[in-house]
């Protein structure tokens, strides 16, 4: 019986295409920390925030190439403070906390969610659909609720909304999605999984036995690495007659 569909966050739910650029963006809030940092904890020596910021992306690149050997999950506190011990704070002086609040994560300017996912996501919960998401994010998911809820999703989400930066593995780790079934109290094969990228999301998902789509997304084209999705949509509303077709009788709750 179909129970729950999950999802991917960015570029599934979460459309980036019309949002600011990271490089004009982050490079603003880096500079903040710096600012932070160099007036209230230690005087970086030698230090300005431009080469803050590039000691920063340095940090940041390692942490991700690291994570798709290991698929240990990058957070975003370990990179600030590798970023400031490589810039020269010393390890006693580090109030991490402080710095997160400075950093202060909000939804960049253009950010939105697709349209189709407005329209078909309170179709699924009018049907009695549970929904989901597991995102690779080195953001915790605290943080990925401000977008939630200012697209106006985060009510859909009551159960389960997981941070690959709280689990601390990422797809297409199987403890991540398990984390997630955990949290819903299903099984796999009560579960659709939905994502734009065939290896994190379709081949991590089918490696726990989940019936996995990949949602087409031009914008983030991906080489198919030999993954085969059970099933393939360019928008969410080619969702619905997917599942009709796998699993008829979902509407009524009447799924095998």
């Amino acid at each position: 019986m179909l129970k729950a569909v999950l999802f991917d966050l960015d570029h599934t739910l979460v459309d980036w295409d019309s949002a600011e650029p990271w490089e004009d963006y982050q490079p603003r809030r880096m500079a903040r920390v710096f600012d932070f940092v160099h007036r209230n904890l230690y005087p970086l020596p030698g230090v300005d925030a431009q080469s803050f910021f590039t000691t920063y992306v340095q940090v940041l690149t390692n942490a991700w190439i690291a994570s798709s050997q290991t698929l240990v999950a990058p957070r975003v506190a370990q990179v600030l403070t590798d970023t400031l011990v490589a810039a020269g704070l010393p390890d006693s002086r580090l109030d991490i906390d402080a710095v997160l609040d400075i950093y202060d994560w909000q939804p960049p300017a253009g950010e939105c969610a697709y349209p189709d996912v407005v329209e078909v996501l309170p179709q699924l919960r009018a049907h009695g659909i549970e929904l989901g998401i597991i995102t690779n994010a080195s953001h915790p998911m605290a943080w990925r609720d401000r977008e939630l809820e200012a697209f106006e999703l985060l009510h859909l989400f009551s159960h389960c909304r997981v941070s690959a930066a709280d689990v601390g593995v990422i797809k297409p780790h199987a403890a991540i999605f398990e984390h997630a079934l955990a949290l819903m109290n299903i099984r796999p094969e009560e579960a659709v999984f939905v994502g734009d990228n065939l290896d994190a999301d379709v081949r991590g998902a089918q490696g726990v036995g989940m019936f996995a789509v990949w949602r087409n997304n031009p914008s983030t084209a991906y080489p198919d690495d030999g993954v085969t999705p059970d099933g393939t949509i360019k928008t969410l509303h080619d969702l619905l007659p997917l599942l009709d077709k796998h699993y008829p009788g979902w509407r009524n709750g009447q799924t095998p």
